[in-house]
């Protein structure tokens, strides 16, 4: 019985680290070309990079092209361009 609970145990512990660490998105770093502000959303194009940052209700953002950020997202796909929907993002100390 208790190597069944151990079994057990072990395998929700198992799972529960495995959906952790796939969840988990890396953290990215680039500079701002140009910015885009509409009332519901903020685009953000990056120099050399073709992906765009797309941020929703956007908070009152202190950034300029030509600023290196630090953001974090789901990569997405809309109308065959790639986007990524900005989690977290925050301007590097230059």
């Amino acid at each position: 019985m208790k190597l069944v609970n151990l079994t057990l145990i072990l395998t929700l512990l198992g799972i529960l680290t495995i959906t952790f660490i796939s969840q988990t998105k890396p953290i990215q770093t680039a500079t701002i070309e140009s910015i885009s502000k509409s009332n519901f959303k903020t685009t953000i194009k990056l120099q050399n990079k073709a992906t765009e940052l797309i941020i929703f209700d956007t908070p009152i953002l202190n950034l300029n092209p030509g600023d290196q950020i630090k953001f974090q997202g789901k990569p997405d796909t809309y109308k065959n361009q790639k986007q990524i929907i900005i989690e977290k993002i925050s301007k590097l100390n230059k």
